[in-house]
């Protein structure tokens, strides 16, 4: 911790001297952006004194510096050296703040590198601290999957959640967190072709880092500055602040940054009629991008280039240029990372919807009390009317307040546990379907596996899968994919209405629980379903004659299906049996025979 100490009070010392007011927090943050190899062999230095008697909280805020620092000049190996010892970290002491720290720096350099799905690795690592009370830890992972959202170009997810991190930086005030949060969305507008109101935020972001003498941060956030000036004309302009960024980023070993001024300018000069120029910046930025591997940020300058060599009366070129970025788009959109994002999306969100419902639960008791307690007051005062007939009107007025208030409360309790009522049926029902969620299935095969008046032996549990699914995917797009889940669900709803319950419990793959259904009833519904689902019309858009499902079978016989567990497994192997015989099929467990 001493030496730590020094390092802050050295800097301060020398903010000081040039008439800048910093804290020795926000001193080491800019380090990881003006001077990141410093602040990395600092970081070290400090671990390796500390050795093993450094605090859990203490030995992640280091690796945290390290780590972002390292993100930000591609310094794999203090990266990958940060991710370890946070990995460590969390595993000995089960420090859930570590895991997360760990996602959110993995989920930078996927993004930065544009190999992975950054957006699930943030999700997954906002889901470690999602039950944290510290308005801190709060408001740093609402910023970290704001920023996730925001340079993965997907405003829309970015928007409310960097709004929300604003939001608590200002209560905290915290200006650099703040002010980072501003930049953000100042990006987010501008992927939503809003320049006005980007202009406004990078504005606001900039007199935040100059208010804390962190100069080179307001050059780099110039830089977003300089795109916005170019989309309303100021062309000169723009190309001073990118230049002025790109010469802070070269100094610094920013490499990711640098390249993106480097874009900028390349733009600068085309608007301002000096396209070979231009040509040529952009062309030695794409160079230098293929070097650094950084394939995240080759779409963008590939697509710049493209646009420039039409213009430059290179068509070759600029096809070549083409053809490369809807590749690497291609493989960045991949299913199985879409679905992955999809799904932990819904679970983040359903987690906050719990959150939501413990709090209005905490409401509803000390509403509850406060209507008792308004209750017990009128009644006294009834009592006490009766008792002094003296006080007359006065004390009759009182009265009728208190009752009114305690009849207002009741309302406002009735309606909060309405809402919270709402708030449960979400968190169980598959937004997509309508149909249960899996969560919701769990518990409802539980509680009937639990009921010990129930004949068990004759409950009917089928698992059914799409065949070939990812056709409809690739040849309609996935809205329409998800237009023939529902569609699928909506059959399959009303067809077991009457002798089941039917829950999505995963992407493609559906649960049909028939209490008392019977083995012969069961396998004939099941063929009715299959055959139902088979003979359905396909949307115009699907160019598919028909959609085809399997379904395993397998009935609770209290001996080798004895539990929840084993009973899946069944119907499981069995759907495995239907998909290897060529799928459009039902098959039953061979418990049923």
């Amino acid at each position: 911790m001493r030496g730590m100490l020094i390092i802050g009070l050295y800097l301060l010392a020398m903010l000081a001297h040039a008439g800048v007011a910093m804290s020795a927090r926000d001193a080491l943050r800019y380090r990881t952006e003006a001077d990141p190899h410093g602040l990395i062999a600092d970081m070290r230095q400090q671990l390796d004194k500390l050795g093993g008697s450094a605090a859990p909280a203490q030995e992640r805020d280091l690796l945290w510096l390290m780590g972002t620092a390292a993100v930000n000049v591609n310094d794999d190996t203090a990266l990958t050296e940060a991710l370890l010892r946070l990995d460590s970290l969390a595993a000995a002491r089960h420090y859930d703040l570590a895991a997360a720290s760990a996602g959110f720096l993995r989920s930078r350099h996927l993004i930065a590198s544009g190999n992975g799905d950054g957006i699930s690795e943030a999700l997954r690592a906002a889901a470690k601290v999602q039950d944290a009370t510290d308005p801190k830890i709060i408001a740093w992972a609402k910023y970290n999957l704001c920023d996730a959202y925001a340079m993965s170009e997907r405003a829309s997810g970015a928007m409310p959640l960097c709004e929300q991190a604003q939001d608590a930086y200002r209560a905290l005030g915290d200006t650099w967190s703040l002010a980072e949060a501003e930049n953000d969305q100042g990006v987010n507008f501008a992927g939503l072709n809003q320049p006005e109101k980007a202009i406004e935020l990078y504005q606001r972001s900039r007199q935040h880092f100059a208010s804390l003498g962190a100069e080179q941060m307001v050059a780099m956030v110039g830089d977003n500055l300089a795109q916005m000036y170019l989309k309303v004309g100021r062309a000169k302009e723009a190309l001073l602040l990118s230049q002025a960024s790109l010469a802070q980023e070269q100094a610094t070993g920013r490499i990711s940054d640098a390249l993106v001024s480097r874009a900028n300018i390349a733009l600068d000069y085309a608007t301002l009629g000096q396209s070979a120029r231009a040509l040529s910046t952009i062309s030695a930025a794409v160079d230098d991008a293929r070097a650094a591997k950084m394939d995240g940020l080759l779409p963008e300058l590939l697509e710049r280039r493209s646009r420039m060599s039409e213009q430059a009366g290179q068509p070759r070129q600029a096809l070549d240029d083409a053809r490369e970025v809807i590749r690497l788009l291609g493989e960045r959109n991949a299913t199985t990372l879409h679905s992955d994002e999809v799904s932990l999306e819904a679970r983040y969100a359903t987690r906050e919807n719990e959150l939501r419902i413990q709090t209005l639960e905490h409401q509803n008791r000390l509403q509850e009390l406060a209507l008792k307690t308004a209750q017990a007051e009128a009644a006294e005062h009834v009592e006490s009317q009766q008792r002094q007939a003296l006080v007359g009107m006065l004390t009759k007025g009182v009265s009728v307040a208190l009752i009114l208030i305690a009849g207002l409360l009741y309302l406002l309790l009735r309606a909060q546990r309405r809402y919270a009522a709402e708030l449960r049926v979400q968190a169980l029902r598959d937004p997509l379907t309508g149909v249960d969620n899996r969560r919701a299935f769990m518990q409802r095969a539980t509680a009937l596996l639990g009921d010990d008046h129930a004949p068990r032996l004759t409950h009917v549990l089928m698992l059914i899968d799409f065949d070939h699914f990812k056709r409809v995917n690739d040849s309609a797009g996935h809205p329409q994919g998800d237009r023939v889940l529902s569609m699928v669900a909506d059959y399959l709803s009303c067809a077991i209405v009457d002798v089941g319950h039917i829950a999505r419990i995963g992407g493609e793959e559906f649960a049909v629980l028939c209490p008392r259904l019977g083995a012969d009833a069961g396998l004939r519904l099941a063929e009715t379903l299959r055959a139902g689902v088979a003979a359905l019309s396909l949307p115009a858009a699907v160019p598919l004659d028909h959609i085809t499902i399997s379904i395993g079978v397998a009935l609770f016989d209290g001996d080798r299906c004895h539990d929840l567990g084993s009973w899946m497994r069944a119907a499981d192997a069995a759907l495995y049996s239907a998909k290897s015989f060529g799928r459009n099929r039902v098959v039953a467990s061979s418990l049923l025979h």
